[in-house]
């Protein structure tokens, strides 16, 4: 299935799919362009359908890239599927999960 990105305004980026460890590569292109023009300031993520310990590191490496440019990223509506990665991955104070 893939995963899809959306911005229906500004500072909000919708991530709708799967995020896994096929689809996070294309999503971390597709979003580095958004990042570099400093967006977003959230990603709600209620449109993942799947993920695996790739599309947590794909948080954490957007995370990274908001950092790098002094901005700060809030995720919203992280799926139970992620919020448990999250917490075994013992991300929880980085990423909210």
């Amino acid at each position: 299935m893939g995963v899809r990105l959306e911005t229906p305004e500004p500072a909000t980026l919708l991530v709708h799919g799967e995020l896994d460890v096929a689809s996070v590569p294309e999503a971390l292109r597709r979003a580095e362009v958004l990042f570099r023009a400093g967006l977003p300031e959230r990603v709600d993520l209620a449109g993942v359908t799947r993920a695996d310990s790739a599309g947590v590191a794909l948080l954490v490496e957007w995370l990274r890239l908001a950092r790098q440019q002094g901005r700060s990223l809030r995720f919203v509506h992280i799926p139970a599927q992620m919020r448990a990665l999250i917490q075994v991955s013992d991300l929880a104070d980085l990423l909210g999960g």
